[in-house]
């Protein structure tokens, strides 16, 4: 058994901060300052390169949790 999150409780929170960071982005949209604009890059591309990032990192060791465990389960054999 793993100690981690399993890939689609990964791929769930990777998508979350995808989404909170489009949210920002939309609510930068309609905020008329100047500040509007570094909310929008700062914290709304932070929050989806985040996801992104973590959503790439679910991707890889997820494949290799299956592999671990698929050679495991022939060592088994």
């Amino acid at each position: 058994m793993h100690l981690g999150y399993s890939i689609d409780r990964r791929l769930r929170i990777s998508g979350i901060f995808v989404i909170c960071g489009l949210l920002i982005e939309a609510l930068c949209l309609m905020w008329a300052r100047p500040i509007a604009f570094v909310v929008l890059v700062v914290i709304g591309g932070a929050l989806i390169g985040i996801g992104v990032l973590f959503f790439l990192y679910s991707l890889v060791s997820g494949a290799a949790h299956v592999a671990d465990d698929s050679d495991a389960a022939q060592h088994k054999r």
